[in-house]
């Protein structure tokens, strides 16, 4: 699977709906491979998710990849990819939190972003079968960034206060650890 380049702002690609995926598709398997080599091949920064848009094509996939600790190596995490056609957020919690996000499309930029703290997410899987997610904490917050991308969202559509690049950000997170130790 060949690993697509990433839209990068002010492209309007990234402003536009995408069309919900109607046939399941070698087509459609393929994009979905595609937008996980994509992602996985994300360095600096590595990448938690990715939306068709991003790779500048109209349809409504998204791969998030879920974070977890390593049972047999705690400096080491692991991570499962979803690749989901067609998300919505069916329901979420009132509870909401405020954290930074970035954006592979949005290089070097970072900002914060208030959402629920947990959804419940119905999709497809490749086989066009019905699916549901319930995710919390950070997979959720990268289930909702990318969803918002295939309404033609952006986080900085969506930013609380500043907005920061990486240097900046870097700082703000020394400073704080120096606060707290």
């Amino acid at each position: 699977m060949p690993v697509m380049p990433i839209v990068t702002v002010p492209d309007p690609v990234l402003n536009k709906k995408c069309q919900k995926i109607e046939e399941f598709d070698d087509e459609t398997k393929k994009l979905g491979k595609d937008l996980v080599e994509t992602l996985l091949n994300a360095k600096n920064p590595e990448g938690a998710g990715l939306a068709a848009p991003q790779i500048g094509i109209l349809k409504r996939v998204i791969v998030v990849r879920k974070f977890m600790s390593n049972p047999l190596d705690p400096y080491k995490e692991l991570s499962q990819e979803f690749i989901l056609f067609n998300p919505e957020v069916i329901s979420h919690s009132p509870d909401k939190e405020t954290d930074w996000e970035g954006c592979l499309s949005i290089p070097d930029t970072y900002g914060k972003v208030e959402r629920p703290k947990k959804v419940k997410v119905k999709a497809q899987n490749q086989n066009g079968e019905e699916i549901t997610l319930n995710a919390s904490g950070f997979f959720s917050r990268v289930i909702q960034h990318e969803i918002d991308h295939l309404d033609g969202i952006l986080f900085t559509d969506k930013t609380v206060g500043k907005v920061l690049n990486e240097e900046q950000l870097d700082k703000l997170y020394e400073d704080y650890s120096r606060i707290a130790a």
